[in-house]
């Protein structure tokens, strides 16, 4: 019995240490530079502009590039799935998320004016690459839905969906956001 004790227990140490390996050589051998994050209510809805309406809600996860200087909206689907929105990057990190404090003080003000505002950045994030540094269009629109409900759609020139957050919305995107660069974003890891 003893020489089972003796030969059980390290082969099963040697099992976990083989499968966390074989885990972080999976990610680094997939070019995965990244981990996605639960964070708890945030979400938009998929805006559809021709019919100034909003159409299915989407809740979003976080990913956050290794070296912590990258962020995007993504969804988690399963290990080897996973859909990425809309980046941001730490280089020029306030101007990047001045439209949305902007659109908060515009929804603030009860303005019935719509409002555009298109900046060229970082991609940050484009259709699922983090880690793309090509300058792209992002395109911040404040508009009312056709209930008149003041809503921030943000559209970026390479994806062809536009993303509407309500007030509420665009403030916990931008609590979130904040967390991150101030480095004290938490959420339960998925991978």
């Amino acid at each position: 019995m003893n020489i089972l004790k003796n030969y059980f227990v390290p082969a099963i140490l040697l099992s976990a240490a083989t499968l966390c390996s074989c885990t972080i050589f999976d990610k680094y051998a997939n070019a995965r530079f990244y981990e996605i994050y639960q964070s708890d209510g945030l979400s938009a809805c998929n805006y559809k502009p021709k019919f100034t309406d909003c159409a299915e809600k989407m809740d979003f996860d976080i990913k956050i590039s290794d070296d912590n200087n990258k962020i995007a909206l993504s969804k988690y689907i399963n290990h080897n799935d996973e859909v990425s929105y809309i980046g941001f990057t730490r280089d020029n990190y306030m101007e990047q998320t001045k439209p949305i404090r902007d659109f908060l003080d515009w929804a603030k003000s009860d303005a019935t004016q719509s409002k555009s505002i298109v900046m060229k950045r970082p991609a940050g994030n484009i259709a699922g690459y983090l880690f793309e540094n090509n300058q792209v269009d992002y395109a911040f629109d404040f508009v009312h839905t056709r209930a008149d409900v003041p809503v921030l759609v943000i559209n970026v020139a390479q994806s062809t969906r536009s993303y509407g957050f309500t007030v509420q919305e665009a403030a916990k995107l931008l609590e979130t956001l904040d967390a991150w660069y101030g480095k004290r974003f938490t959420g339960r890891q998925l991978t």
